[in-house]
C-alpha cells in the first residue's frame, strides 16, 4: 500500500467494465480508435477467460476510471519464469487533477499483478516513453530494422516508391530452405517443439493458435521450415496486404532457428512472381542480420531514398520507424508482436 492506494483502486479490469474502458479510450486516447468502437476486437485482444488484461486506476471518490494500462500475453504458461507480456494502450485522464506519475505507477504494478518475467514494448513513442523507460525502469530501447525484397518483374510500383531499384542475386552457395504450410496449430504440434526454445519472448502453442489461426479479421500464412535433417525447426508467419489492387507480402513473425532464413530467397521470389507482390518486407529487431541479407533482402537505412510503407489503415506512403524497449539482449521483435499488426479500421 502507498499513497496511490489511498485515492485509487488499482486492479485488473472486470468484464462488466469493458464498455467503460472503451469509452475511456474514445474520450482520452483517441476518438473513434478501433479499441473504442469494435468490442469484438477489444475482447479478442484483451479478454482471457473471465479476466480483462487491462490494469485500471479507479478514483475511489468518483468511481471513475482515471488511468488504464493494457497488456497482451505472449503465452498461456503458468510458469512465471517464462511468462512475457507486451504493453499496449497506456493512458491517464489528463482532464482531471490526477496524482503525478499515476501512469508510471500502473506500469510498476503490472509485473507483480501478472507475475511476468518480461514486460516488453513495441511501437513505443521515442519522445515520451523512451525517456521514462530508460530512467525509471533501466530498460534498453532501439529502432527496429526494416528489410525489403523487391519483385524484379514489377516495372511500376504503386505501394512502394522506388527511386533506386535494388535486386540481389540469390547465393548459390546457400542451400534452399524447404518449407510447408500449416493449416492448424494441431499440425504444428506434431512436428515442432516450441517449448524447447530458449526465447524471449516465450511464445507457446496457445499464442500461435490465437494470434494466427483464430484472429477475427486477419488471415495469416504459417510456414514450417525444414533443417538439413528434414525436421521442422522454425516457423515463419506472413500476411498479404492489399491496397488499390496492388499486393505486398509482410513477414510478421519468426520463431526458431534463424539460420534457415538464409535459404528463403527462392521461396520469396517464387511467391512474388506467382502472386505479383510488389515486395516482401520484414520489420524485426534482434534477428541476425546476415541471415536476412543472405536471402537477398536490403536493409532500409536512412540513406535509402526508397519508400517502403508501414501504415495501410489508412495508407501512408512514407517510411516509418518502429521503436522497441527490452531488458534482455536475447529479445526478438517482429511485426506481429504486441498490437503492431492490429486492424485500425472497422471491417
Amino acid at each position: 500500500m502507498n499513497k496511490y492506494d489511498e485515492r485509487y483502486d488499482i486492479r485488473l479490469a472486470k468484464i462488466s467494465e469493458i464498455p467503460d474502458i472503451m469509452q475511456f479510450i474514445n474520450n482520452h486516447w483517441k476518438k473513434n480508435h478501433i479499441m473504442s468502437i469494435d468490442q469484438k476486437l477489444f475482447e479478442y485482444e484483451f479478454v482471457e477467460n473471465d479476466t480483462v488484461n487491462v490494469i485500471l486506476a479507479i478514483d475511489k471518490d468518483t468511481n471513475t476510471i482515471e488511468a488504464i494500462s493494457g497488456f497482451l500475453k505472449c503465452s498461456h504458461t503458468s510458469d512465471s519464469s517464462k511468462q512475457d507480456i507486451w504493453g499496449s494502450i497506456w493512458k491517464v485522464n489528463d482532464s482531471r487533477k490526477n496524482m503525478t506519475f499515476l501512469g508510471v505507477e500502473l506500469l510498476k504494478r503490472i509485473t507483480d499483478i501478472v507475475q511476468c518475467r518480461m514486460h516488453l514494448g513495441i511501437g513505443i513513442n521515442p519522445n515520451t516513453t523512451v525517456p521514462i523507460r530508460k530512467k525509471m525502469f533501466h530498460e534498453k530501447t532501439a529502432k527496429m530494422n526494416h528489410y525489403y525484397l523487391l519483385n524484379p518483374e514489377i516495372k511500376e510500383f504503386k505501394i512502394a516508391v522506388i527511386n533506386k531499384p535494388i535486386h540481389k542475386q540469390i547465393s548459390k552457395s546457400i542451400p534452399e530452405t524447404k518449407s510447408t504450410i500449416f493449416s492448424s496449430v494441431d499440425e504444428i504440434k506434431k512436428c515442432f517443439d516450441i517449448e524447447a526454445l530458449d526465447s524471449v519472448p516465450y511464445k507457446d502453442f496457445w499464442y500461435i493458435n490465437k494470434r494466427f489461426f483464430q484472429h477475427p479479421y486477419r488471415t495469416y500464412q504459417v510456414y514450417g521450415l525444414y533443417n538439413n535433417q528434414n525436421e521442422i525447426s522454425a516457423l515463419l508467419v506472413t500476411r498479404i496486404v492489399t491496397h488499390e489492387g496492388q499486393k505486398i507480402l509482410r513477414i510478421v513473425d519468426y520463431i526458431g532457428d534463424q539460420s534457415l532464413f538464409s535459404g528463403l530467397g527462392t521461396l520469396f521470389h517464387g511467391l512474388m512472381t506467382q502472386n505479383q507482390y510488389e515486395y516482401v518486407d520484414f520489420y524485426t529487431f534482434g534477428f541476425q542480420q546476415q541471415y536476412i541479407l543472405d536471402a537477398g533482402f536490403t536493409s532500409k537505412t536512412e540513406n535509402d531514398t526508397n519508400i517502403i510503407p508501414n501504415y495501410f489503415e489508412p495508407f501512408l506512403q512514407e517510411n516509418t520507424d518502429i521503436w522497441v524497449r527490452y531488458a534482455d539482449d536475447r529479445t526478438l521483435f517482429c511485426k506481429a508482436d504486441g498490437d503492431q499488426d492490429r486492424p485500425n479500421q472497422l471491417h
